[in-house]
């Protein structure tokens, strides 16, 4: 099978494995509260490509290499989610947290979870990581994988509370900048 035809049959599984996935409500804190979990539409788009933008705005010069998550076009990320989907979080119906992923044959691939600095330390981000659980589970998968900074110790620390344990380090594939990428794998049950 080639691989445009392997991609296009993971497009078809994963869309109709997300029609059966309804929005979950979470208690969050500081101060306590609801959020609402959901998969995104086309529409929202531009919405998760701006919180992505404010999420990453304050690592903007302070990593080597910069992260692209603070100069991706819409069209680059809408082009990213043709090859899954993502997640947008609510707080009383304003959209604070995002995060993409991607249907591999072995794995869901989860990238660039943001949540608004404001709204940091409630319990957001790790919401939209048990709703990729969901995803991966409905999509019959086994495995999630994602990658981030080495220097972006809270977010090892995030996904290590959540499982995921660490599976190789590797240098920035972009450039050969001090800063490397560690791979991180959760195995579902």
């Amino acid at each position: 099978m080639s691989d445009d035809a392997q991609k296009g049959n993971l497009r078809e599984t994963l869309r109709s494995c997300l029609r059966g996935i309804s929005p979950v409500d979470v208690p969050i804190l500081k101060p306590a509260g609801m959020a609402t979990i959901a998969i995104a539409q086309p529409h929202q788009f531009p919405c998760m490509h701006e919180i992505t933008r404010c999420a990453f705005a304050e690592y903007d010069g302070k990593l080597n290499p910069p992260s692209a998550a603070v100069t991706i076009t819409l069209d680059e990320l809408t082009e990213q989610m043709a090859e899954g989907g993502g997640v947008l979080a609510y707080v009383d119906g304003i959209p604070v947290g995002s995060a993409l992923f991607r249907l591999r044959p072995d794995h869901l691939y989860i990238g660039r979870l943001s949540v608004l600095p404001a709204m940091r330390g409630r319990g957001i981000a790790s919401a939209i990581l048990d709703y990729m659980e969901i995803i991966a589970a409905a999509a019959g998968l086994s495995e999630m994988r994602l990658g981030t900074r080495v220097s972006m110790e809270r977010n090892i620390a995030l996904y290590e509370r959540h499982g995921y344990l660490i599976t190789s380090e590797q240098p920035h594939p972009v450039t050969a900048g001090p800063d490397k990428v560690v791979w991180m794998t959760r195995r579902l049950n």
